[in-house]
Order: C-alpha cells, then structure tokens, then sequence
C-alpha cells in the first residue's frame, strides 16, 4: 500500500484512498477473479486497478458509497478483461495448468522412466545410493569408493548386483513391463 500512498499528494487523499483500499480490496479482488479465474493474475488486476484509482482518487466521493463500490468494481473489471485479452493473445499456460497439461500427457519415455525410478526407489539402500551416485551423479568408482568408505572391488560387486536386481524388478515373465 506503501507504493500506492507515495503516489498521492495530500494527507487528506491519503487517507481516503487507505480507508478504500482496505474497505474493498477484497471485493475487487474477487471481481477480478471472476473473469480470470487465477489467484495471481487476479491480484495483478487488482493491483492495476489501484494504481488507476489513484489518478481518479476525486471522482471517488464516499467510502460506503454503492456508487464508489460500482465504480471500483468497474476499473477492476475493465483491468481483468484487459489482462485477460492479453493472454488470450499470448495463448500461454499458468504453472498449475502445465502441471496439469504435464501430467496428463505423458510419453512412453515417461512411463519408463517413472517405472525405472520406482524400482531404484524399492532397492535396498545400499544398492539404490550405489546406482545414483555412478548413473545419476556421475561419479567414478574410486570417487564412489571413497564416499561409501568401500573398496573399489566392492563398488563394482554391488553396481553388479544393484544392476541384476533392478533388472528382476523390472522384468515380468521374461520380458520388461513397460513392453506389455
């Protein structure tokens, strides 16, 4: 709100445009948000919609006005429209909804890779670190030797069991399960 005070002259606005602010907030926000249907978005609106009542601060008479309320709901509105033509035209995707577009479009890739995560995930601990640290990190087996405080012989004799086992876990009557 501090942003929105700086940018008016007189105490006496300041005031006015304080006890406006809090007293409708809320339903410019939800005015807003009608029209968007996104939190952010919605509060960007809203946020504009300040900043253009600030230059119209004197057509503002009272605060519990319903004529003031029409007037701020209408800014508010004609602001979300605005946001909203513009990302109509930018056709983009909010964060929530590339989640969702993500997860409902997923490849065959995808699925392997998921499935082969799970089945890492359901190896004993030794067995999993072993496979992380030498496919997913990159480590060599001397450097893997000497943050398990193991032998190099050892690291190999467990990336080989590691690896047999992974396989049997995604394995199902000889062929791999992603292939069914």
């Amino acid at each position: 709100m501090l942003i929105y005070l700086n940018l008016i002259e007189t105490e006496e606005d300041k005031c006015k445009f304080e006890r406006i602010y809090l007293s409708y907030k809320q339903t410019m926000f939800y005015a807003a948000n009608r029209i968007l249907k996104d939190h952010h978005s919605s509060e960007d609106a809203v946020h504009q919609a300040f900043l253009r009542i600030v230059d119209h601060l004197d057509k503002i008479n009272e605060k519990d006005c319903h004529k003031s309320r029409a007037f701020l709901v209408v800014i508010t509105e004609h602001v979300a429209i605005d946001i909203y033509r513009k990302q109509k035209r930018e056709n983009t995707l909010s964060f929530d909804e590339l989640e969702i577009y993500i997860s409902n479009n997923t490849t065959p890739e995808d699925k392997v890779i998921d499935e082969v995560s799970a089945a890492i995930a359901s190896l004993p601990v030794n067995y999993s670190t072993i496979l992380r640290l030498k496919f997913s990190q990159g480590y060599n087996d001397s450097e893997i030797a000497q943050i398990l405080d193991i032998t190099e012989d050892n690291v190999r004799q467990r990336i080989s069991r590691a690896k047999k086992k992974l396989s049997q876990l995604l394995q199902k009557d000889g062929e791999p399960k992603w292939t069914k």
